[in-house]
């Protein structure tokens, strides 16, 4: 293979000072995949990516869709939001609430339902 194009050249710096700017994390999270809730010790850590959030809460079966019950702590500025939940074995449904308002399906769950509501909830079972 030859040398890169000029103007593959140009591309990748830019590329390179935008990261530089805005942060490696920022590039980062573009190409994070969603996670799947996933079992740690004491229970199942949810995980929602949602950078422009104030405040994100998870609500569901598990909690009595009270959206106050859960609230979910941003990983150290990264947009990443987590929360540990003490489950016991089941199936539960789920969601996201951003900044009260906004009812955010999960991106990733075992399987999903359509709720009654116009919305579309998370599955998870617990073994």
């Amino acid at each position: 293979m030859g040398m890169p194009s000029a103007r593959f050249t140009r591309l990748l710096r830019v590329v390179t000072v935008a990261c530089m700017i805005v942060g490696l994390s920022a590039c980062a999270k573009t190409i994070q995949k969603p996670e799947l809730p996933k079992p740690v010790a004491g229970g199942v850590r949810f995980v929602l990516l949602a950078p422009e959030a104030k405040k994100v809460a998870l609500v569901g079966s598990f909690n009595g869709w009270a959206e106050e019950a859960t609230k979910m702590k941003m990983r150290d500025g990264t947009g990443f939001w987590s929360v540990d939940v003490p489950l016991r074995d089941g199936e539960y449904t789920f969601m996201y609430l951003v900044d009260g308002t906004r009812w955010v399906t999960p991106p990733a769950a075992e399987d999903f339902v359509t709720d009654g509501f116009g919305q579309t909830n998370g599955i998870l079972v617990v073994h």
